[in-house]
């Protein structure tokens, strides 16, 4: 079983009621709403921070992969949703997968 923590925090209406919404829609306490709340809007965050790391030059999609904790085709499709265009060529992409075989 994993630590717990106690961490106090003021929010606005908005976002209690967001997790209250949540919670019975769920079925779940209020509690586990928003700790899956904020486990998925980390997961979010990573995924733009290292998207826009990738549309920079700064990282390689598999890295940002990697950083969020998915797959390069789960990051590959978000890049896609995203309007990210790979700078890779043709040749290069048909390289790397003589690579990997």
């Amino acid at each position: 079983m994993s630590e717990v923590s106690f961490l106090g925090a003021r929010l606005e209406t908005d976002i209690v009621r967001m997790v209250e919404k949540t919670a019975e829609e769920e079925h779940i306490d209020k509690t586990k709403a928003l700790k899956e709340l904020v486990i998925l809007g980390r997961k979010q965050f990573l995924i733009q921070k290292h998207l826009e790391l990738y549309r920079t030059g700064k990282c390689s999609l598999d890295k940002a992969a990697e950083a969020v904790g998915i797959t390069v085709s789960e990051m590959m499709q978000e890049a896609a949703k995203a309007g990210i265009k790979s700078g890779e060529t043709i040749a290069e992409y048909r390289r790397g997968l003589e690579l990997l075989s």
